[in-house]
């Protein structure tokens, strides 16, 4: 008999189930509807009503003005009820599906036990349940336990109208009524854990006013709560900002004592310098819900309201010193470190390092951002499509983080953007690292 507390392993059955749901992503139907009637309960109007519909449109135009916006206009609200139908218009149906692609990837690696107690920092409307509950329902015997936090009332409001319906349908996850709380400083004796897992879901960039040693402190006071053999989840918008400041946190969390799991691997054995350092990576495209459908075809510049894209950027973090990668850079590999590239420009060199990003490049021209830990400045592999061969294929293929070995590529500097290509012609070899990093 399987343990409570063993991992959740996916049958060939259920991997099956959740490949075909990745194949073409949606929000639930039933999910659908419960939104829409919530909708409908906050306004006394049908949900696609004309002056419903106009009006979230507005709210997620001053909600995208707010995200874009710098320095102390800056300003994301959840005050309003408006501000959280917008959100579940626009954000929610992307952050559901990608809450469940990253959930996916935890079980995979053998992190999420079949039986897990969680914890949701900033829980909003309650994308994180609902996420935990529409993924185990495809699951047979796995279960959760799910604590929230968030300081919207209106968030809070929103969360027990979806969440406990839609998650407790079948049995499988347990929710309470969310902490009404601040993240920097919740109400004592709540929150006690320990949990198995712990995620902050674009919540860091959220928080004003404070910098990446305050938002690293605030997540590891909330590491206390975790277990033993627990993770820690941050996820992050891909956009620029959002992303390189993620990883200064990251910077000051290793510092704090904790570890990083993933995708980020030291293969050199050193904490890496997070200046500059944008990486993101991607998932299926999610099928509009009938509600942001109504909203693109409600007027015009319907295109604003289209958000089906999953771009964004995360952090998996230990206490244990676990890694997903354990390759180290090993004495038998003769490899330069990408932070020493200025002693090698326009010299043929092997390195080992990490996939850390899709091809970002444009026709003709494929580009993929790389580390191993020591980059001063970003570094990109840039491969011409006429140089693309069996040999160097695997540059484009596979998983976000895998390590890769690349021999014979010639290191060029870019000047203009202060960047290092190391370029890949048709006698560079490029390999999955297996076991010859740690050789």
């Amino acid at each position: 008999m399987t343990r409570p507390d063993a991992p959740l392993h996916l049958s060939p059955g259920e991997e099956m189930k959740q490949n075909e749901f990745f194949a073409s992503p949606r929000v639930p139907r039933r999910l659908e509807r419960l939104i829409e009637e919530y909708i409908e309960k906050k306004t006394g109007k049908t949900w696609n009503d004309p002056v419903v519909l106009e009006r979230i449109r507005s709210a997620v135009v001053a909600q995208k003005w707010g995200y874009w916006a710098r320095g102390r206009r800056r300003k994301i609200s959840y005050a309003k009820g408006y501000d959280v139908l917008a959100y579940l218009a626009y954000q929610f149906p992307v952050y559901l599906v990608q809450s469940e692609l990253l959930l996916h990837g935890l079980v995979a690696d053998g992190l999420i036990p079949r039986t897990m107690r969680v914890l949701d920092a900033g829980c909003g409307p309650g994308v994180i349940s609902l996420a935990i509950a529409d993924y185990l329902g495809r699951v047979k015997g796995a279960t959760a336990r799910i604590d929230a936090i968030d300081i919207s009332e209106e968030n809070i409001e929103a969360y027990m109208a979806l969440v406990p319906p839609a998650a407790e349908k079948k049995g499988l996850v347990t929710v309470g009524r969310p902490v009404a709380g601040d993240l920097l400083d919740p109400p004592a004796g709540t929150l006690q854990g320990p949990y198995d897992l712990i995620v902050f879901s674009n919540v860091l960039n959220e928080i004003p006013g404070r910098g990446p040693e305050e938002k690293a402190a605030m997540v590891a006071r909330f590491g206390e709560r975790l277990a033993p053999d627990g993770t820690i989840l941050i996820v992050e918008p891909a956009e620029k900002d959002a992303s390189t400041a993620l990883r200064e946190v990251q910077r000051a969390l290793v510092d704090a004592g904790l570890s990083v799991y993933a995708p980020c691997t030291h293969l050199w054995g050193e904490p890496c310098r997070p200046d500059r350092c944008w990486t993101f990576t991607t998932g299926p495209e999610v099928r509009p819900p009938r509600l942001m459908e109504a909203l693109v075809a409600a007027g015009e510049e319907g295109y604003r309201y289209r958000n089906t894209d999953i771009k964004f950027s995360h952090l998996v973090l230990r206490k244990d010193g676990f890694t997903r990668e354990g390759y180290r850079i090993g004495k038998n590999l003769k490899a330069a470190r990408l932070g020493a590239l200025a002693d090698h420009v326009e010299k043929r060199i092997h390195l080992c390092a990490a996939r850390m990003s899709a091809d970002i490049g444009e026709p003709g021209r494929h580009v993929v951002k790389i580390c191993d830990g020591t980059p001063k400045k970003p570094v990109y592999a840039v491969l011409p499509e006429y140089s693309r061969n069996e040999g160097n294929e695997p540059l484009l293929s596979g998983p976000y983080g895998e390590i890769l070995i690349i021999r014979n590529a010639t290191v060029r500097y870019n000047r203009e953007a202060d960047t290092y290509s190391v370029i890949i012609g048709r006698k560079t070899t490029v390999a999955r690292a297996g076991r010859e990093c740690g050789a």
